[in-house]
């Protein structure tokens, strides 16, 4: 059980920094790139043209995504070191992927 709490815990901590970190970087990549704060408020989607809002959403998604899929890859290799249980690994091959 101690193992489960601690990867549960461990894989939190880090997608919530992870998840905030690729954030904050696809909104500035986003104002470097147009000029134009992310469309991230609902009144400032108003003010966006249909086509910025999916390139921003697209773009966004495939960040967020990659990011949490590195993130838990990173943490479980690290939590594996230390000896932890990962719930759901196939033992090292797929931490090695």
């Amino acid at each position: 059980m101690k193992n489960s709490l601690g990867w549960t815990v461990a894989s939190a901590l880090s997608l919530l920094v992870s998840g905030a970190v690729a954030e904050k970087a696809v909104a500035a990549g986003w104002k470097a790139v147009t000029g134009k704060p992310a469309p991230q408020d609902e009144d400032q989607v108003l003010s966006y043209r249909l086509g910025e809002v999916v390139a921003f959403a697209v773009i966004s998604g495939a960040v967020m995504t990659l990011t949490r899929q590195l993130t838990l890859r990173q943490a479980a290799k690290i939590h594996a070191r230390r000896g932890g249980v990962v719930p759901g690994a196939d033992g090292a091959t797929a931490l090695e992927a």
